[in-house]
């Protein structure tokens, strides 16, 4: 039975002169798991926000259940039984996580007063049924970036329905995180539910998905069985290109200690303090930390990138205190970050994809050059040409696709050289081709002298790229045997079955 269904579905943004969507075709099934893979900007969250009513197709139908619909807001697809988790989060930072959950549906105490307690305990309840671990009543601004997307989930799961739309979900999920997603997708399916899931990654797409639709230039251009195709051959699909990882090509021997992080300990997080850590960076070499969701990772991200000083023991940045650093000269001259919450600390997402791109360098130019000079904009336009940016001019980063928002990030702290490259899951959301970049790009400023920290939750960035590879589990810290992390010792170390 299908579910729901778009048909020749198109959408154009005129204020950037943008063909999304392009005549595209889709169904979901009851029961079954349809994949939507692509390039960044193919059209894939365009086509999932006009299925969950976030955008109105210009032309086009779609279908519930057999019958026509026209959606005006998300509203009226959740009373149709669509759900939604979007790629970057749409909660209210200043609302507890149960408030989220609760809102517009919120219960009630003698059908006026709003019962929070009421909406705590279902709150739990339903974390509890689905196997994620969110305090009810922390509020949003306080939760890891991996916690905010659990309870976004918990949001769409909420709301009921048969048909859940994922957007890239486990891009900043850990391990365990991402166990009970596949579960939860495994529970929903077998009831009779459809899910569509848009992902890059190759590996969990064969996994999970029954269907694989290849979106291209708006179009969807081929529908296949899952079964049908290996990892390397889907991701040749989904860029056109060669794009399976080499591996990590050492640049050489490390030279002298670009940032030292001793004995720092950091309470008062629950699960994601710090106890005692120890980590140093060299020049000319790649050190990754991984980690599951709730293990640290975020606090030792703050830490390094001197967002947050440390209860005990210090970060020393060059052989000077990073808090000695001015701000400026920090992060102008010395360090590039590509932050794990890219919307809240790497992006102004309401600004033009210009002017974040050419933040980093906007003391450089005169008053003259940046209000009336042209090399803003050619700089501009080299920085994101090297990451496959096109179409930024009069946009602002909001309009743009997840993958497409990490790309602009990536080309503004990537560009020239920094002696320090703090990258916190930089490939989150990126397709094949641009991690593949991306990681080419670290590797390049690596064998250039800079040094790489690369924190991050998935295993597999680690064994693509670093030359020397810890597991932090519980605040604490292991260095592995291995550059490249065996895989069964790495999966020990950071659930903690080798502690």
């Amino acid at each position: 039975m299908v579910l729901a269904s778009l048909a020749s579905v198109r959408k154009y943004y005129s204020s950037t002169a943008t063909l999304a969507v392009d005549g595209a075709d889709f169904s979901i099934e009851a029961g079954e798991v349809h994949a939507l893979v692509g390039e960044n900007g193919a059209g894939k969250s365009t086509l999932a926000r006009m299925l969950c009513g976030f955008e109105t197709p210009d032309s086009g139908t779609i279908e519930v259940r057999g019958k026509p619909v026209r959606f005006y807001s998300h509203r009226d697809a959740e009373r149709a039984g669509i759900g939604f988790v979007p790629q970057y989060s749409m909660l209210a930072a200043g609302l507890s996580a149960a408030e989220n959950v609760a809102m517009g549906h919120e219960p009630a105490r003698l059908g006026i007063f709003s019962d929070k307690r009421r909406a705590a305990y279902e709150f739990s309840m339903l974390a509890d049924r689905y196997g994620f671990d969110v305090d009810p009543d922390a509020a949003i601004s306080s939760l890891s970036a991996a916690a905010r997307r659990e309870v976004e989930i918990l949001r769409a799961m909420a709301r009921g329905g048969d048909v859940l739309v994922l957007d890239e979900p486990t891009s900043i999920l850990g391990e365990h995180e991402t166990k009970a997603l596949f579960s939860l997708i495994g529970r929903l399916k077998a009831a009779g539910a459809g899910i569509v899931y848009i992902s890059h990654r190759a590996r969990e797409l064969l996994d999970l998905a029954d269907r694989i639709s290849v979106m291209r230039y708006g179009k969807v251009e081929k529908t296949i069985r899952a079964d049908e195709i290996d990892e390397c051959g889907l991701a040749d699909l989904i860029v056109t290109r060669g794009s399976c990882s080499t591996g990590p090509v050492n640049g050489g021997t490390p030279g002298a200690i670009a940032i030292s992080i001793r004995g720092v300990s950091l309470a008062g997080r629950g699960e994601d303090s710090l106890d005692a850590v120890d980590l140093a960076v060299r020049s000319g070499e790649i050190v990754s930390v991984v980690a599951l969701g709730g293990n640290g990772l975020d606090s030792l991200e703050e830490v390094a990138a001197g967002l947050v000083r440390p209860d005990v023991g210090d970060v020393m940045v060059l052989g000077k205190a990073i808090g000695d650093w001015k701000p400026q000269e920090l992060r102008t001259r010395v360090m590039a970050y590509l932050p794990t919450d890219r919307e809240g600390r790497g992006l102004c997402p309401r600004a033009s994809v210009g002017s974040n791109v050419i933040a980093r360098k906007l003391f450089r130019y005169t008053f003259a050059e940046f209000a009336i000079g042209d090399a803003p904009r050619t700089d501009a336009g080299a920085m994101l040409g090297k990451f496959g940016v096109g179409n930024w001019r009069r946009r602002r980063v909001d309009s743009m696709s997840g993958g497409n928002r990490q790309r602009v990030v990536a080309a503004r702290e990537l560009e020239g050289f920094s002696p320090l490259v703090i990258a916190a899951n930089p490939a989150q959301g990126l397709d094949p081709a641009a991690r593949a970049a991306l990681f080419g790009r670290l590797s390049e400023l690596r064998d250039q002298g800079a040094a790489i920290l690369l924190l991050t939750s998935d295993p597999e960035d680690a064994s693509d790229l670093a030359d020397k590879v810890f597991a932090l589990y519980r605040g604490r810290l292991r260095q592995l045997d291995s550059k490249s992390g065996d895989p069964s010792g790495l999966a020990a170390a950071i659930t903690g079955a080798a502690s």
